[in-house]
């Protein structure tokens, strides 16, 4: 059997799970990318306003060490003015360092001495910013990375712009300025923990009142399930009842037509044939008159059998007319009952299909309830109520009609026949039935259908 909840409660888990990771996964990428955009715009920005008041300075310096060899480029001191002005730079904690490359790529000034001398010519960010372009970089490494590889270049932003005099003047040499971004760093990766938190909490309360749903709803799947079987189970009895109450009814019909009607038209032979091999009669009437009441009696038969297979008055004259046919036949064949009708429909409010159905159920009833009831009184009941049609028989005492009644949920065919015949009907032809037995004695039989 499917287990709607099991089944449920894990996938959505799983669900919950991934959506968490791609949340995450999604909001550090942004956050990333806007971490590198930003510093790599206020890395240039600070490394224009850095070079501007030393501008002058940095040219007459690069101009020296071009006219001096390459190794003795390296080694020149940078003036008194210049090396002011990063000193006092690099009292900005954010400053990483700064780099001063000449026009062939050697590193004429560094922050950090061991880089001094170094040829970065083949750098991509120098040959950029050598050609007149700007170039900026940031290596982004935090706790996420941790199986990437540490260097030290990592998350520092790097800035390359050109020295020139003017922008019509040949470029001099390149400026390089990085700062350290690893507090911003820190805080992205509390942001996204905190958001990792706030989003594997949101999801779990939506988990849990996703459960709950389910849970309610797997209650009712499994409730109808019940009720189906159930029901199931009940038109299992009810068809093998039909099949039986066909047959009986069957046997009925075959007995009344041997016991009756042949036994009828075996006398009314005999008759005739003792009329045919008697010489003479005395008189027509003699001979004919043992005759007439047998065929008024094999007519007789031919009726009530008809009538009990299809009334003809429910198609000549419609269902109401029958009822009250029926009920008057009743009477007569039952002199202490007496049937109370209460029908406030007309003739046209009842559907086709249900007349033959309402018939067979108040005349099954009717001759159950007549064997049965000590009250001598039925009472039907036929009436629309919005778009319901209902039928209601009862045979119980007006003072037993109380809040005593006891809901008959399993009804013993061998014990009501016409009641079980009454739910069969009821229930094939779309119908909800109730049944009800009163502690006075006596039976509540209602039936709905929906129009």
């Amino acid at each position: 059997m499917f287990k709607l909840l099991r089944y449920y409660s894990v996938t959505s888990f799983m669900a919950v799970l991934v959506t968490a990771a791609l949340l995450t996964w999604h909001y550090r990428q942004v956050s990333v990318q806007n971490i590198v955009d930003l510093t790599e715009r206020s890395n240039l920005t600070l490394a224009l306003a850095t070079m501007s008041p030393m501008k002058p300075a940095l040219l007459d310096y690069l101009g020296s060490s071009a006219t001096s060899n390459m190794n003795h480029a390296a080694r020149l001191p940078l003036p008194s003015e210049l090396s002011m002005l990063i000193r006092d730079l690099m009292q900005n904690r954010s400053i990483a360092g700064i780099r001063i490359f000449n026009r062939q790529g050697i590193v004429v000034f560094s922050t950090h001495p061991s880089q001094v001398g170094d040829n970065q010519s083949h750098n991509p960010r120098f040959i950029t910013a050598l050609n007149g372009g700007v170039a900026s970089s940031l290596l982004y490494h935090d706790a996420f990375n941790h199986f990437d590889r540490a260097t030290e270049d990592d998350n520092l932003a790097q800035t390359y712009i050109p020295i020139r005099a003017s922008p019509i003047e040949p470029i001099q040499g390149v400026f390089n300025i990085y700062t350290d971004v690893k507090h911003q760093v820190l805080l992205t990766e509390r942001a996204e923990f905190i958001i990792m938190i706030g989003v594997v909490l949101i999801l779990a309360i939506l988990y849990a009142m996703l459960i709950l749903i389910v849970r309610r709803a797997n209650a009712t799947i499994e409730q109808q399930q019940r009720t189906i079987r159930e029901r199931t189970g009940v038109l299992e009895v009810l068809s093998a009842h039909m099949l039986k109450s066909e047959e009986s009814h069957k046997k009925k019909i075959s007995f009344e037509l041997h016991e009756g009607l042949a036994q009828t038209l075996a006398a009314l032979k005999l008759q005739l044939e003792n009329g045919r091999n008697a010489r003479v009669c005395d008189e027509a009437a003699e001979c004919v008159g043992p005759i007439i009441p047998l065929l008024q009696q094999a007519i007789q038969e031919v009726r009530t059998i008809a009538t009990e297979l299809r009334p003809p008055s429910l198609d000549d004259l419609g269902l109401l007319p029958t009822l009250s046919w029926l009920c008057r036949e009743l009477e007569e064949q039952h002199p202490r009952i007496r049937i109370e009708q209460k029908i406030s429909l007309k003739e046209e409010n009842i559907p086709s299909p249900l007349k033959i159905i309402l018939y067979r159920i108040v005349m099954l009833v009717l001759e159950d309830m007549a064997r049965l009831t000590n009250s001598g009184r039925i009472h039907i009941s036929l009436w629309l109520d919005d778009d319901n049609l209902n039928l209601l028989i009862d045979d119980t005492a007006t003072e037993a009609l109380d809040a005593t009644a006891i809901p008959l949920l399993n009804i013993d065919p061998q014990v009501r026949t016409g009641f079980a015949r009454m739910e069969e009907l009821v229930t094939l032809s779309g119908g909800v039935f109730n049944a009800s037995h009163h502690s006075a004695g006596g039976a509540t039989l209602r039936a709905t259908w929906s129009l």
